[in-house]
């Protein structure tokens, strides 16, 4: 039987989901503005697909909205936090989305290059929880939700030390928040993700395919199934889930490792080069 309260577990909820125009956070915003969810959602460079979004959803302006904002600033979050309390007066979920993947020789990485991945990755994660904490903590209630990867937590590969580094961060970022906040009804966990079919992977179509083929699941992920176990820790089903790292990766870290040479022989013949072309001869 169905509790009410879960039937409409979502109706005038209010969440925030960072980097979220397409991928799984476009997903979890369908799932969660459907189910009666008011939308407030940060975007960079990707306002058509924001307002495609809006389109698709037919949203109304009273329960939904969206910025764009540069997640590698710190500048001008709490400004967004303060302008999504004076249009929905609460927040419940922040579901920190957003994130950049660059895969780079570690001897031929710029810092610059080292600076973004921690940026998004990592520091804004830390710059919009902050700014959302003390209304949650108020209002006795909130979700912080972040966004991890197996590379670098649980599986390792070539040119993927910064993306790595900073996807390990968040566990221990994670851990201790679910530490601290629990005892104020705020719940932290961490959705670590394999390779999921989304227009963020760079990888080319070969490497997906024998990716898909090595996986015990045998296929990538859909942005939809990510978005749900998402859902689920934003649900009262998920009151009693904290500080926990929620994988879903169809058995994809079960590998252990991502040794592209072996998986794709044709691929690499012998040169020292990553798979975006640079080399270190």
């Amino acid at each position: 039987m169905i509790n009410k309260s879960e039937f409409n577990a979502f109706e005038d909820k209010v969440y925030l989901i960072t980097g979220a125009a397409q991928g799984i956070g476009r997903e979890l915003i369908k799932q969660l503005y459907k189910d009666g969810a008011k939308i407030f959602f940060t975007y960079y460079q990707d306002h058509d697909f924001a307002q495609s979004l809006k389109d698709e959803l037919l949203a109304d302006d009273e329960r939904f909205s969206f910025v764009e904002h540069d997640a590698r600033k710190m500048d001008g979050v709490k400004a967004i936090v303060n302008r999504l309390l004076e249009k929905f007066g609460r927040i419940d979920g922040l579901v920190n989305n957003a994130g950049y993947k660059l895969d780079r020789s570690f001897p031929l990485m710029k810092d610059e290059e080292w600076e973004d991945q921690m940026s998004i990755n990592l520091n804004s994660v830390y710059k919009y929880t902050r700014s959302v904490i003390l209304p949650m903590i108020r209002q006795r209630y909130g979700r912080v939700i972040n966004m991890g990867a197996i590379s670098g937590p649980l599986i390792s590969g070539p040119y993927q030390v910064a993306y790595g580094a900073s996807k390990a961060g968040l566990i221990g970022f994670t851990k201790s928040l679910a530490w601290e906040l629990g005892p104020k009804n705020i719940n932290v966990n961490l959705v670590t993700t394999g390779m999921a079919e989304t227009n963020g992977i760079k990888f080319p179509p070969e490497i997906r395919k024998v990716w898909a083929e090595n996986i015990p699941c045998r296929r990538l992920a859909n942005p939809s199934e990510v978005a749900s176990m998402v859902k689920y820790l934003l649900s009262p089903l998920g009151d009693y889930v904290t500080g926990q790292n929620m994988i879903i990766d169809g058995g994809m870290s079960l590998l252990g490792f991502t040794n592209f040479k072996m998986l794709l022989p044709n691929h690499f013949r012998g040169e020292t080069k990553n798979i975006v072309g640079s080399s270190i001869e």
